[in-house]
């Protein structure tokens, strides 16, 4: 038989699935956050770089003020 609810209150099936949902769309976030302060620092790293009269070399992650490395 089906089980009664109060009214206004959600079932329990409905209430965990909020839950996966809810924490579903934090993982989410949070791996996108991630994501774009990782890129938004690589992205400061070779301007600065730039900004200082060197030239960034992208295959050693590193600025070089004696050679002029292409730009991918």
């Amino acid at each position: 038989m089906l089980k009664r609810h109060k009214i206004g209150e959600a079932p329990v099936w409905q209430r965990k699935l909020t839950v996966i949902v809810g924490s579903l769309f934090a993982a989410t976030l949070l791996l996108f956050a991630v994501w774009a302060i990782t890129l938004f620092i690589n992205t400061a790293e070779v301007d600065d770089c730039l900004d200082d009269g060197g030239s960034y070399d992208y295959e050693k992650g590193r600025c070089d003020f004696e050679v002029n490395h292409p730009s991918p």
